[in-house]
């Protein structure tokens, strides 16, 4: 669905690390590229900002500590700034308290330029994926667009995530979306490298060129409902 005025903003949140924040970052932020889009990448973990050193030479990045007020200012600020970009954020694990304890500033910032907020929270199998899915809906009520909470299939195929399917929560969110697994040998060359999908050509064999090729399709396949 188009937005009213303007690009959506993007959160990739998830409350916890180890989920695959920064792998579906990458791919959403591949997905727009592909599609033309105008990005922003804002990175949120200073300490670790791996999709800021992929993609930095890619779209315009920016590194945004959101562990106090200041940081949402100065997210919101990139925000206001950027009215014609999609506007991609890329949560670290620390960040969700205060996500929805600032998050006020940015879905003001938001409404005002009446753009859509779009949470995107990918999950593994385990419980505390989900009571922490659930301690955000609580929090944030229905102040987001959309929440899309997203099966990171690197943990077992969708059929397996079975606590998430008879949860509660799967009520609660707009979506439910299939992230699909890239091959671990092909991820760990594209991580340790630090390359965005779309410049990880390069120096890969044949085969996994057309892996990656596939994976890419993929994702784009299941981001179709977010954009």
């Amino acid at each position: 669905m188009a937005t009213k005025n303007g690009n959506k903003v993007i959160i990739v949140g998830g409350g916890k690390g180890g989920v695959g924040k920064s792998m579906v970052t990458m791919g959403i932020v591949d997905v727009l590229l592909t599609n033309g889009e105008q990005v922003v990448l804002v990175e949120s973990d200073d300490s670790n900002p791996d999709t800021y050193k992929a993609l930095n030479e890619i779209v315009q990045s920016e590194v945004c500590n959101l562990d106090n007020e200041d940081g949402f200012i100065e997210l919101g600020n990139i925000i206001e700034a950027n009215p014609a970009a999609y506007v991609v954020v890329n949560s670290a694990a620390r960040a969700t308290k205060k996500i929805i304890e600032h998050g006020g500033i940015i879905i003001d910032v938001v409404n005002e330029q009446k753009r859509e907020l779009v949470m995107l929270w990918p999950i593994n199998r385990q419980r505390d994926s989900i009571e922490l899915l659930r301690d955000f809906l609580d929090s944030t009520k229905d102040l987001y667009n959309a929440t899309y909470v997203l099966k990171n299939t690197y943990f077992g195929t969708a059929e397996k995530f079975s606590r998430f399917d008879t949860s509660a929560q799967k009520k609660r969110i707009t979506g439910t979306l299939d992230y699909p697994e890239l091959n671990d040998l092909l991820a760990d060359k594209i991580i340790d490298k630090r390359l965005a999908f779309s410049n990880a050509t390069e120096g890969l064999t044949i085969s996994e060129r057309s892996v990656l090729g596939r994976f890419r399709s993929a994702v784009q396949k299941a981001f179709k409902v977010v954009l």
